[in-house]
C-alpha cells in the first residue's frame, strides 16, 4: 500500500518546530533546575563581597553605622557587627527575621577562612533564612541574614515569566518558520511539479528563480536538463518520423517490386508463349511445305520488338528512378520544341485522323534535358492517341505558372475515373483494362514521366476538363 505524500513544507515545519520545542524545553528545565542555585550563589557572593568591604572599615567612624545601613537597603539583608567580647558594634534596624520555636539547621558550608553559611529554617513555620557568619581581624564578628524565601518567590517568578515568555515566543517562532518554511520551500515545489512534468514529457515549464545558491543552481541544472532532454526528444521523435516514414516506404517499394514482378512476368510471359508456338509451327513447317513460314517469322518478329520494347522501357525506368541518371540540361524556346515533336509524329497523327493544334508562346524559353523532356511530351501524346475520341484533337498548350512554364496535353475523349487519378502513375497500370495489349501499351509510359519530373524537381498531373483529358509538366524558366 502506498503510503500518502507530506508536503516537504510540513515536514520542513515539523522538523524545525520540533527542534525549537525541544530546546525551549531544555532550556525551561535547566533553569527550573539549576535557577534556584544560581541566585543563591548569588546571594552568597554579594554577602562575601559586603563582608569584606565592613572588616575593612574603622568602626570609629562616624558613618559607620550609615555605610552598613545603606548595604542592608541595597543588598536587602540583615547586618550585625560584634566586638570581640562579643557586644554589638553594629545591630541592624531591620526587622525581617520571624523565627518562632526551634531553628533547624537545613544546610551547612564551612570556608578556609573560618567564615561558614548556613540554611536555617524554622521548625515552626518553616521560613528559611541564609545566614552567614565571618570572624574579623580585629578578633570581632560579622553575621548577615538574607531571606531564602524571597529568592524562591523570585525564583518562581522568573521561571514563570519565562514559561509564558517561552509559549508566546514558540508560538510566534512557529508562525514565523511556517512562513519562511513556504517561501523556501516554494521552489522546491515547484521544481518538484516541473520534474512530474518532464517524467509525462512536458518540457514547457521552466523554473523561475533569482537565488544565488544550492537551490537557485538546482533550478538552473533543472532547465538545462529540461532543455537537453526536449532537444533530444525532438530529435529523436523526428528520427522515429523518418524512420516510419522509411519503413512505409520499403513496404510501398515492396508491394510495388512484387507487383512490378507479376506484371513484367504476365508481360513477357505472352509474347514468350507466342513465339514459342509459332516457333514450334515454323519448325512443323519447315519439315512441310513452308508456305507458311514467311507469316510465322513476321509474328515472331512482331513479339520480339514488343519485348524488346517493354525491356528498353524498364531499363529506362530503372535508370531514372534509381537517380543513375545525369541530367544535361539546357536552354529552348518551347514553341519550337512542341512544334518539332510535332514534326516528327505528323505522319502517325494523319494515318490515325487526329488534328493537332499547339498554343505556346514563341517568347517562353525553358530550361532542362530536352531528350527527356522530349519523352515527357512523346509519352503524354502517345497516352492521349491511345485514348482519344469524340473530335480526334489533341492540342498542346502553355502557361506562364511564374518560376516556371506549364505545358498541357489536352485530347478529346472520355474523363478518366476518379479512383484511377493517384494510380496512372504507377509502373503497370492501365485504367483501361479493357482495350487490347496489341496497341503496345504497357503502363510504363506515365510512371517514366513521373520519374522525369521528380529528376527536374517539377510538378506534373492530370485533370479531367470539359469534352475531354488534360495532362500537364512543368520546366523550370531559363536563367
Amino acid at each position: 500500500m502506498k503510503k500518502p505524500s507530506v508536503s516537504i513544507r510540513i515536514k520542513l515545519f515539523a522538523q524545525v518546530g520540533a527542534i525549537l520545542i525541544l530546546a525551549i524545553f531544555a532550556f525551561l528545565a535547566l533553569n527550573y533546575w539549576y535557577l534556584g542555585d544560581v541566585y543563591i550563589e548569588n546571594e552568597k557572593k554579594s554577602m562575601i563581597d559586603i563582608a569584606e568591604r565592613i572588616s575593612d572599615f574603622d568602626v570609629s567612624r562616624e558613618d559607620f553605622s550609615s555605610i552598613i545601613n545603606q548595604y542592608e537597603s541595597d543588598g536587602r539583608i540583615l547586618i550585625n557587627v560584634y566586638d570581640k567580647n562579643g557586644e554589638f558594634e553594629y545591630k541592624s534596624s531591620l526587622v525581617f527575621t520571624n523565627y518562632s520555636g526551634r531553628i533547624e539547621i537545613v544546610e551547612k558550608q564551612e570556608n578556609n577562612d573560618g567564615s561558614h553559611f548556613e540554611i536555617q529554617q524554622s521548625k515552626k513555620n518553616n521560613t528559611q533564612y541564609i545566614v552567614y557568619y565571618k570572624p574579623l581581624d580585629n578578633g570581632g564578628e560579622i553575621e548577615m541574614f538574607s531571606r531564602k524565601d524571597i529568592i524562591d518567590k523570585n525564583v518562581k517568578v522568573a521561571l514563570n515569566t519565562m514559561g509564558v515568555t517561552a509559549v508566546i515566543a514558540v508560538v510566534v517562532a512557529l508562525l514565523i518558520i511556517f512562513i519562511y518554511s513556504g517561501r523556501f520551500t516554494r521552489p522546491l515545489i515547484k521544481m518538484s511539479e516541473i520534474t512530474n512534468r518532464m517524467a509525462k514529457l512536458d518540457f514547457s515549464q521552466k523554473v523561475k528563480t533569482k537565488q544565488n545558491d544550492e537551490i537557485g543552481k538546482l533550478g538552473g541544472s533543472i532547465n538545462n536538463l529540461s532543455d537537453s532532454l526536449n532537444d533530444a526528444l525532438v530529435d529523436l521523435n523526428e528520427k522515429n518520423k523518418r524512420l516510419l516514414d522509411e519503413v512505409e516506404q520499403e513496404k510501398k517499394l515492396d508491394r510495388i517490386r512484387k507487383s512490378f514482378i507479376s506484371n513484367v512476368s504476365h508481360e513477357l510471359k505472352t509474347p514468350i508463349s507466342i513465339i514459342q508456338g509459332y516457333a514450334e509451327g515454323l519448325k512443323l513447317m519447315n519439315e512441310g511445305d513452308g508456305s507458311s513460314s514467311a507469316e510465322y517469322c513476321d509474328i515472331i518478329m512482331h513479339e520480339t520488338e514488343k519485348m524488346n520494347e517493354l525491356v528498353l522501357q524498364l531499363l529506362e525506368l530503372s535508370s531514372l528512378e534509381s537517380g543513375g541518371n545525369q541530367l544535361n540540361t539546357e536552354p529552348f524556346v518551347l514553341s519550337e520544341f512542341v512544334n518539332n515533336y510535332f514534326k516528327g509524329i505528323k505522319i502517325v497523327l494523319d494515318e490515325k485522323q487526329i488534328k493537332h493544334e499547339t498554343d505556346v508562346n514563341p517568347d517562353f524559353v525553358g530550361q532542362g534535358d530536352k531528350i527527356k523532356l522530349n519523352m515527357v511530351l512523346n509519352n503524354y501524346v502517345s497516352n492521349a492517341i491511345s485514348h482519344i475520341d469524340g473530335e480526334r484533337l489533341i492540342k498542346v498548350s502553355a502557361e506562364d505558372m511564374g518560376e516556371t512554364y506549364r505545358v498541357y496535353v489536352f485530347n478529346t475523349g472520355e474523363h478518366i475515373r476518379n479512383e484511377d487519378i493517384d494510380n496512372i502513375w504507377q509502373s503497370f497500370y492501365r485504367a483501361d483494362k479493357s482495350r487490347s495489349r496489341s496497341q503496345g501499351r504497357f503502363g510504363l509510359g506515365l510512371s517514366i514521366v513521373s520519374a522525369i519530373c521528380n529528376l527536374h524537381e517539377t510538378e506534373y498531373g492530370v485533370e479531367n476538363v470539359e469534352n475531354g483529358v488534360r495532362f500537364y509538366f512543368d520546366i523550370k524558366k531559363a536563367d
